[in-house]
């Protein structure tokens, strides 16, 4: 004879209020300050008594320093209601058959499939197993735990409650993550679709301002093409002006028969160095050179021959003065001038008889020479020193002294005079 499923889970509860009298130590987690805000729970039953014993059995409940607070439904519609206006709810404790023999079931859906409600952890609890088998119940509904009521102790309840709250609490703790990630998503998506949206702007701006310049451009462009010509014409006058400009430099500051330096540009220079070499307390040395009896050279051979030989004279001493500041000149007639910063009489001296040898080296033929067959030089020179209280003027003076001592001794030689002090 079967027993009637009523009686059942009479018999069933009326041991669970057995087992609350003596509740387990380690289920108990009493605490003296309740937290405001507590693991919402729902029970769902057509039974009071079975809210009554749910209450009495959790009503010391605490996890995660949160106790419980537990809602009643005892119908799938209230059931509906409850979860709309409470969609927080951790847990529902859900009886199968309620109205109907379905409703439970039936509600399950609605949370799902309505509600879209994924989170809320839902335990069955039937007292008629044979309505709602547990394996299709498991295979066909979103459930979380299956219990029948006759086995659903005060210490199973701690259980399947403490694990659906841990099950719910770790998926929130997803879903917030999820949530973030994607409110970082959508972040980065906006900002995207703005930094679009401005590019775009900026595109159509772009191309706005393109077509201005393209119209503004094809009127220049009769502007340009109308003073191409006036401009051509001015660039090719400016470039003849530069020419001649570079001409009249170069006739004003060289010597138009050897391309050396002439005396104007010796004067500029030699004062401007003098400058240098005071502020970089350097000494200067200048050397005046003298082609020896060249009237006669030039009565012999003629003053074509006379250029001639100057030419190669000059260009033999310029091959020989080849630092950037040293400046080789044509003091005048035959004589030649080489400014030598930061050099000193004995440098200069070195210098000096290298022009002497590159001049004899050269066998120029002079057969009106009382020195030589070839052509010589004398070379007179002198030095000024940085700390020295002398005018310029000296330099030249005493350069030329050397010279006339040059010559006076027999020419064909080198004399330097040191400093007067």
């Amino acid at each position: 004879m079967s027993k009637d499923p009523q009686l059942t889970r009479i018999h069933a509860f009326s041991d669970l209020e057995d087992e609350l009298r003596f509740l387990d130590e380690s289920f108990a987690q009493i605490s003296d300050n309740e937290v405001s805000h507590g693991w919402k729970i729902i029970v769902v039953d057509d039974e009071e008594q079975v809210h009554a014993v749910t209450r009495l059995a959790l009503k010391n409940f605490k996890f995660a320093d949160k106790s419980l607070k537990i809602l009643s439904a005892y119908s799938g519609e209230e059931a509906q209601k409850l979860l709309d206006e409470n969609p927080d709810t951790a847990v529902l404790l859900l009886d199968v058959v309620m109205e109907t023999d379905e409703a439970g079931l039936e509600l399950v859906k609605y949370i799902r499939e309505n509600l879209h409600n994924l989170f809320v952890r839902i335990i069955l609890r039937t007292g008629q197993p044979g309505i709602a088998p547990e394996k299709s119940v498991i295979e066909g509904y979103d459930i979380n735990d299956y219990k029948t009521k006759t086995e659903l102790t005060q210490q199973k309840l701690f259980s399947s409650i403490i694990t659906a709250i841990r099950s719910y609490r770790d998926l929130l703790t997803v879903e917030e993550s999820r949530q973030q990630i994607a409110l970082l998503n959508r972040q980065l998506e906006e900002a995207k679709q703005d930094l679009e949206q401005k590019v775009q702007e900026r595109t159509q701006a772009l191309q706005q301002q393109t077509l201005a310049l393209a119209a503004k451009n094809q009127q220049l462009e009769q502007e340009i093409q109308a003073k191409l010509y006036a401009q051509r014409a001015l660039e090719a006058t400016n470039k003849q002006l530069d020419e001649a400009n570079q001409q009249l430099s170069l006739l004003a500051n060289h010597d138009a028969l050897t391309g050396l330096a002439n005396r104007r540009r010796f004067d500029e220079y030699l004062q401007t160095i003098w400058k240098q070499m005071l502020r970089e307390q350097q000494p200067l040395t200048l050397l005046i050179c003298d082609i020896d009896y060249f009237k006669q050279y030039n009565d012999t051979y003629g003053h074509l021959e006379g250029d001639i030989c100057l030419r190669t004279v000059a260009q033999k001493i310029h091959q020989v003065i080849v630092r950037p500041l040293d400046l080789v000149a044509r003091f005048g007639g035959e004589e030649f001038a080489v400014v030598l910063p930061n050099t000193d009489l004995a440098g200069g001296q070195v210098v000096a008889n290298k022009l002497q040898q590159v001049i004899h080296q050269s066998q120029l033929l002079h057969q009106s020479s009382r020195v030589s067959q070839f052509v010589t030089i004398s070379i007179g020179g002198a030095s000024l020193r940085s700390h020295a209280n002398q005018p310029l003027s000296d330099l030249i003076h005493r350069a030329d002294q050397a010279l006339y001592q040059a010559k006076q001794l027999g020419r064909a030689r080198v004399v330097v005079l040191p400093s007067s002090e």
